[in-house]
């Protein structure tokens, strides 16, 4: 973006920081949350209680409130996602800032970014399993929000905890658990969940079990849904046909208050009827794709009675296998990644000097293979899915101490590192082995009510086996000269992949710092103001990129024979200095009646050699998320709306030297209302409905050449019964 543009946005963040101050000062003497808890009065209490203080799990590697933590961590609960019922994950992680979704509406081409940053540099956990699956065109998300009980979005890197893959962030999925079903006094129950879209006449239907008794937390799930192509606000169809089956089964048995176990099996499937491209727009060859996804995980914790010793183990194993058969030309390809995981970690408390202080250390092991097959090649490999394999070996250490210099002033510092080592191989391509450190010092200081917080990190990602090893046509384009009357059209010819062995691996340092506030009895007794922004900044060195370099051989406009001919080359390669920055801010006022959510982002990258914008960027977007609580229905309304302004990518044009633009888009605001009622009378009963895209808006978040759905009416019915 230009300096001008900067300016703006950087006077907006400080107004809106000041904004937020001012809105906080209290105008009643403030009082414990306890204290308010106890003294708020019937009336206030309903199926939509006031959340209390969200907690972070992922940021840390242990619980701590988002208001402490120093940084920016996006928690979205269940009961959001009941409200909103959405279809696909993107619906449910709309509205966090920093976070994107690239590959147009498609479930199967939608591929998560977090500021700026997508693909192999985000992490994606569910139930601390690593998901591995990522492809080009298809998408990385293989999980149905029915089955959601919490996710977490940790915005920047997150190395110096989870390693390779995480310079971005980290999006960790939490499933169900039966205890999130039942009372204290219930020990079993059945819940029964229907759902209906019309913009793509999505069906939804759930039934799920559950029982807790002793030490015994056991639920299983069996969910179907399916739907057809997606009315665009622009009135196109979008060509897509998912039937999707989810099987989910999990178990947890605790022998004593020190030993305890847990594990699941979830199953994913989906037949889909499109394009080849999930991200494509193309019409009339459409293909028939299985996508299959299953992940098995195991964790045993031992807590005896002890400060030293809180350990936990978990193991996994996910197999994620894309199939696509076309049948026009009797071509079936497959794309079948496996990850195996292994990993071990211990928490202490420790009083050091009079600071209290959790130290957590550990280490992980994990392993992806790869295969790829085509049944029309003349060997039955794939061309740009090598099969190969890759193996990470990390060790971390990361302490918690909290400096206390009086009843209302603490400081909380968080310092960490981590030690990668990893490995990379092929079929008949020379193996690639490299390490890495990735340190990280965190500090948040402050009271109950104001914290100021700040933040260093260094992120790395390993090239994948795909980066590094890309082979065969990426593709075809018609001969410039060659016509095959035959054929009735142009002789094709090929741009190629060509493997990179020598590819480096990514590496960020980022700083970020911010200011937190949190205050109750802001306008009325028993409310609550909750607001955390933040300016960050990351500088990438060896940013790993796919360069495309179209250009047709000399030889192909030498006659007679205008051969040999090739249509250029793919290569991954490295930038050598990047540069991300933007804006994050975060408001929630709450009390006994209304909510009201508001949120802003700010995205910029650009590659410090010629100032060409890069990075998956995005529009500066405000969203505000206004509700109505009803206690007395046990019901709530509410209107969530969205705003993006104009945005404007630039490419480096060779030949003017200079910046062009590549692509533009319109700003665009979007409208969505919805509601919720769990009827007192009818309990076990709960109705959610909405409008999503309310005046069918044409827009497009990301530039995909196609637009988002249009206006959508959803209805979701839950019928539960517990004993």
């Amino acid at each position: 973006m230009t300096l001008n543009l900067k300016s703006r946005r950087w006077s907006a963040g400080v107004a809106a920081l000041a904004l937020v101050g001012g809105l906080a000062a209290p105008t009643y003497a403030q009082v414990s949350r306890d204290a308010e808890l106890d003294e708020r009065s019937e009336e206030q209490l309903s199926a939509f209680d006031q959340e209390e203080d969200i907690i972070t799990v992922y940021g840390t590697a242990n619980p701590v409130t988002v208001f402490e933590y120093p940084g920016q961590v996006g928690v979205i609960t269940r009961e959001d996602i009941e409200i909103f019922a959405p279809s696909s994950i993107s619906d449910a992680l709309r509205d966090v800032p920093g976070v994107e979704f690239s590959g147009g509406p498609r479930r199967t081409g939608e591929t998560p970014s977090i500021r700026g940053r997508g693909g192999e540099n985000v992490l994606i956990l569910l139930d601390g399993a690593r998901q591995s699956f990522i492809s080009v065109h298809d998408g990385r998300f293989f999980l149905d929000p029915d089955l959601v009980k919490s996710a977490e979005v940790v915005k920047g890197p997150a190395s110096s905890l989870y390693g390779s893959g995480a310079v971005g962030g980290v999006l960790a999925f939490e499933t169900i658990d039966a205890s999130d079903f039942l009372a204290d006094d219930e020990t079993f129950g059945a819940r029964v969940r229907l759902g209906y879209q019309s913009v793509n006449e999505d069906v939804l239907g759930t039934l799920t079990a559950y029982t807790q008794q002793g030490g015994l937390d056991l639920v299983g799930s069996v969910g179907l849904r399916t739907s057809g192509d997606i009315e665009l606000g622009s009135g196109a169809d979008l060509p897509s046909d998912d039937d999707i089956q989810n099987y989910f089964l999990k178990a947890g048995y605790a022998f004593s208050d020190a030993f305890s176990v847990e594990g699941s099996y979830q199953r994913f499937q989906n037949t889909a009827v499109e394009p080849n491209n999930g991200q494509g727009v193309a019409v009339g060859n459409d293909i028939e794709k299985d996508i299959g996804t299953d992940t098995v995980r195991f964790s045993g914790r031992f807590d005896p009675v002890s400060d030293l010793i809180d350990t936990t183990l978990t193991a996994y194993f996910t197999d994620t296998a894309v199939e696509e058969f076309d049948p026009s030309i009797n071509r079936m390809t497959v794309r079948d990644i496996e990850t195996t995981g292994l990993g071990l970690r211990n928490n202490s408390d420790l009083d050091l000097g009079g600071f209290e202080t959790r130290l957590t250390f550990g280490g992980d092991w994990y392993r992806d293979e790869q295969v790829g097959t085509d049944n029309n090649s003349a060997d039955n490999t794939r061309a740009g899915v090598p099969d190969g394999s890759a193996e990470f070996i990390g060790l971390f250490i990361q302490a918690e101490a909290r400096i206390e210099f009086s009843d209302t002033l603490d400081l909380l510092v968080i310092p960490g590192i981590r030690y990668d080592s990893f490995d990379s191989d092929a079929v008949g391509e020379q193996d690639v082995s490299d390490t890495a450190w990735s340190p990280r010092l965190a500090a948040s200081l402050g009271s109950r009510n104001v914290r100021v917080f700040g933040s260093y990190s260094e992120g790395f990602r390993a090239p994948s086996i795909n980066e590094l090893y890309l082979d065969g046509v990426h593709f075809p384009v018609p001969h410039p000269v060659l016509f095959n009357p035959a054929r009735g059209g142009f002789v094709f010819v090929n741009n190629n992949f060509v493997p990179n062995p020598n590819l480096l691996p990514e590496k960020a340092k980022s700083y970020e710092g911010g200011l937190s506030l949190d205050f109750d009895n802001v306008v009325v007794p028993g409310d609550t103001f909750r607001a955390k922004g933040s300016y960050y900044t990351s500088d990438v060195t060896d940013l790993i990129n796919i360069r495309v370099d179209f250009a047709f051989d000399p030889t192909c406009f030498a006659p007679p024979a205008f051969q040999p001919c090739t249509a250029g080359t793919t290569v991954s390669d490295n930038l050598a200095n990047a540069e991300l920055s933007g804006y994050e801010l975060e408001a929630v006022y709450e009390s006994g009646r209304i909510r009201m959510a508001a949120a802003y982002g700010t995205v910029d990258g650009e590659d410090k050699a010629n100032n060409e914008d890069l990075g998956i960027l995005t529009p500066d977007r405000f969203s505000l998320d206004t509700r109505v609580k009803i206690p007395e229905w046990n019901a709530l309304t509410g209107i969530r709306i969205q705003s993006a302004g104009t945005f404007e990518r630039r490419e480096f044009d060779t030949a003017t030297n200079s910046l062009v633009i590549a692509e533009s888009r319109n700003r665009y605001t979007v409208f969505d209302l919805y509601a919720s009622w769990r009827p007192e009378r009818l309990r076990g009963i709960g109705l959610d409905v909405g409008i999503d895209n309310v005046f069918d808006t044409e827009y497009d978040r990301v530039f995909e050449g196609v637009s988002e759905p249009g206006r959508s009416f959803k209805a979701a019915l839950t019928l539960q019964r517990n004993f």
